[in-house]
C-alpha cells in the first residue's frame, strides 16, 4: 500500500516524520497480513494438501545460499525423492534462476542469493510425477510511497552515472584589495583645504570633484577629482586644514579582489597557475583559478596562491579570513553517486533506489570520492534512479517498522 495521499502539501521536517508513522513499509505490509510459519529448519513452509516444502536462506559462515527440504505430512523426504527450482523477481524487473542440487541432506540452491534480499518469488518443485507452484512475496529495505507524497516531502531523485572526481587540498588565507583599484589621494601642492565633498564610506565616481585646496604659493584654488570609482575608505581632510604630503582620502573598489593562500612547502609541488578552486566563509562559496604564486614576505616559508574574485556584490570584503579547496587532480569513474544519498542500513553502506511508487535500498561498495561524489565499485547500475535529498525519511520508515531480515 502507498503511505497516505491526503498528506499532499508542503510540511515541516517534523510533520513529514508523523506522514511516514502512519504510512507502511512493503515489510510491515506484509507481517501485517500474517506472519511466515516457519518450519524445523527455520525456513519458510509452503504447503499444498499434504505436500509441503521449506525453504530457508542459509548464511551462517557462508554467503546466503538456499536450503530446501520435503514433507509428506510429519515425515521428512529423501532429497533423492523431489526436484525444485526458484525464481526471484527483484525491483525493476531483473531475474535471478535456481536450480537444486543433492548435498545428502537437503537440496541446495545454484549461486548465492545476493543483497538486499528483497522480491517476488516464485518455487517450482516435482514429486511422484506431481508438480506444486507457490507465489509469494519477501520484501526488505523497501518503502512504498506515492508520487505526490514524495513531491511534497522533498524526496529528491538523481540519476547515477559516471562522474569527474576532483582531488583537492585545503589552503586557508585572506581577502585582499586589488591594488590597482586602491588610490591614496595627496594635494598636488601644499596649501589649505577649503573643501571635502565626500564623507567617509561614501561612493564616488572617476572624475567626480572631491576636495578643493588653496595653494600656498599661489593662493589660486585648485580642484583634486576622484582617479577612481569606489568608496572613500580613509580620510584624513577636513576644511581648514594644511594638505601637505599625507593622504588626504582613499578610494578603493572592491567590485574585484584578490583571494591570497598561504602555500607551505610541503604543498608547494601540487600547487600551480590555472588549478581550479573553491572558495568559502562560512556559507558564502565563489569559483576561481589560481592566477598566480607569489613568494612570501620575509622569512616567511610559504608562497601565496593568488586567485581574483569576482566582486559585484561586494560581500567579500578586504581581511575576511577564508578556507579553499584547490582541484589538484581529477579523474573519471564509470559510476558515481552523491555522498549525501549514502546512508546505514544494518552494516551496509546503502542508497535508496526508486522504480515507480518505491524505494528499496541497495548496499553499495564505494571506492573513491571528493566534496560532493563517492564512486560506487558495485551495487547500482548506470541509469539507476537514487534518492539524494531526504532519503534518511525513508531509512526512519523501515527502522520504525523493524526491518527485519526474514525469508
Amino acid at each position: 500500500m502507498s503511505i497516505r495521499s491526503r498528506y499532499l502539501r508542503k510540511v515541516p521536517i517534523v510533520a513529514m516524520c508523523l506522514v511516514l508513522a502512519q504510512g507502511l513499509s512493503a515489510q510491515e505490509h506484509e507481517h501485517e497480513e500474517g506472519e511466515v510459519e516457519t518450519g524445523r529448519h527455520g525456513g519458510r513452509l509452503l504447503e499444498d494438501g499434504d505436500f509441503t516444502v521449506e525453504l530457508a536462506i542459509f548464511e551462517q559462515g557462508v554467503p546466503p545460499e538456499y536450503r530446501a527440504w520435503a514433507f509428506t505430512g510429519d515425515q521428512e523426504l529423501s532429497p533423492d525423492d523431489w526436484r525444485m527450482s526458484v525464481q526471484l523477481t527483484r525491483l525493476g524487473g531483473q531475474t535471478d534462476d535456481f536450480t537444486f542440487s543433492n548435498t545428502g541432506e537437503y537440496l541446495l540452491g545454484s549461486g548465492i542469493v545476493e543483497e538486499p534480499h528483497s522480491f517476488d518469488v516464485r518455487v517450482s518443485a516435482s514429486y511422484q510425477g506431481r508438480e506444486f507452484n507457490w507465489e509469494y512475496e519477501s520484501y526488505e529495505g523497501r518503502v512504498l510511497m506515492s508520487a505526490d507524497l514524495a513531491e511534497a516531502m522533498d524526496i529528491g531523485v538523481r540519476v547515477a552515472g559516471e562522474q569527474t572526481l576532483h582531488q583537492t587540498l585545503l589552503l586557508y588565507g585572506k581577502i585582499s584589495p586589488d591594488p590597482k583599484l586602491v588610490s591614496h589621494i595627496t594635494a598636488r601642492y601644499p596649501g589649505l583645504i577649503q573643501s571635502v565633498m565626500p564623507s567617509l564610506g561614501d561612493a564616488v565616481s572617476q572624475g567626480d570633484l572631491i576636495v578643493t585646496i588653496e595653494a600656498n604659493d599661489s593662493l589660486q584654488t585648485y580642484e583634486i577629482h576622484a582617479p577612481i570609482s569606489g568608496i572613500v575608505v580613509d580620510s584624513h581632510a577636513n576644511p581648514g586644514e594644511f594638505a601637505g604630503d599625507q593622504h588626504l582620502l582613499t578610494v578603493a573598489n572592491y567590485q574585484n579582489v584578490w583571494a591570497d593562500l598561504n602555500v607551505f612547502p610541503g604543498e608547494a609541488q601540487r600547487i600551480k597557475s590555472g588549478q581550479e578552486v573553491e572558495l568559502r566563509m562560512g556559507e558564502l562559496t565563489a569559483n576561481s583559478t589560481i592566477r598566480y604564486l607569489n613568494p612570501g614576505e620575509g622569512l616567511s616559508p610559504h608562497v601565496l596562491a593568488r586567485v581574483p574574485l569576482s566582486n559585484p556584490d561586494l560581500t567579500w570584503t578586504p581581511g575576511l579570513l577564508i578556507e579553499a579547496d584547490v582541484t589538484v587532480g581529477e579523474f573519471e569513474v564509470a559510476l558515481a553517486v552523491e555522498t549525501n544519498a549514502l546512508q546505514t542500513f544494518r552494516d551496509w553502506q546503502v542508497v535508496f533506489i526508486q522504480i515507480g511508487d518505491s524505494f528499496e535500498i541497495r548496499p553499495v561498495e564505494l571506492g573513491r570520492s571528493d566534496a560532493r561524489f563517492t564512486e560506487v565499485l558495485s551495487g547500482l547500475n548506470p541509469g539507476d534512479r537514487y534518492v539524494v535529498e531526504n532519503s534518511y525519511l525513508l531509512k526512519a520508515d523501515l527502522e520504525k517498522s523493524g526491518a527485519v531480515h526474514d525469508h
